[in-house]
């Protein structure tokens, strides 16, 4: 068993560290479509592994904190994969039976993690509650966001485009407090709470940016229509 969570662990680090190298390339190369293709692909296999090593490792060790962000990190990648095969949800395509159980599946362990801070902040933990609390409701907003798009309910023309940016951005904020949280002792050296929510503080408000702009440029479906 020992021996099985130290090759669990080795894995965990080298993916995590190409889907950092990945995710970075593929931001860089945004606007180069065949090189951020190759470069999100293999981005998306990398944070798979990610996801199922840190699960089994945080199960094992019985850290919350690693499970939480796992979930909220993968749900953000595996929902923009999904936008890419779903750009006709306002016309005639209708979501899978995958999508629907990705929808229920993260949306539980969402609610969990609101539901675990209130429990945290209960008995005095209220640095913990709050780390809880912001990925709960950060992923609990996500569940929402999803589930009008999956519904037809968009507004812009490049809605798969948004959600696309929004949930692999969101992802790689996830892929980035794990590294601070995991190296924070060893020379980084910040206050616990500013190595869990500072990449979130730094990166949102750019995520929010490039979206605006997204928005400007591709329009609502309500301009087209006149």
């Amino acid at each position: 068993m020992e021996t099985f969570i130290k090759v669990s662990l080795i894995i965990h680090i080298i993916s995590g560290s190409l889907a950092l190298l990945t995710g970075l390339g593929s931001i860089l190369f945004r606007n180069k479509v065949k090189i951020h293709k190759k470069f999100g692909i293999v981005y998306f296999y990398c944070m798979t592994v990610v996801f199922i090593t840190a699960v089994y490792i945080s199960a094992i060790k019985q850290n919350i904190f690693l499970f939480c962000v796992a979930f909220f990190t993968y749900y953000a990648c595996l929902t923009a994969y999904r936008s890419l095969k779903l750009k006709r949800l306002h016309i005639d395509q209708k979501p899978t039976t995958w999508d629907w159980a990705i929808e229920v599946l993260f949306g539980f362990m969402h609610v969990c993690f609101v539901v675990f801070s209130v429990v945290l902040f209960t008995i005095g933990h209220a640095d913990l509650g709050i780390i809880s609390a912001v990925f709960g409701i950060l992923g609990v907003r996500g569940n929402i966001d999803t589930i009008k798009r999956l519904r037809g309910k968009v507004e812009y023309k490049n809605y798969w485009l948004l959600a696309h940016i929004g949930g692999m951005l969101g992802s790689y904020i996830g892929a980035i407090t794990a590294f601070f949280v995991n190296n924070n002792a060893r020379f980084i050296h910040l206050p616990d709470m500013a190595a869990w929510l500072g990449p979130t503080a730094l990166i949102v408000p750019l995520i929010i940016i490039e979206l605006k702009r997204h928005k400007k440029k591709a329009g609502k479906f309500e301009a087209v229509a006149k």
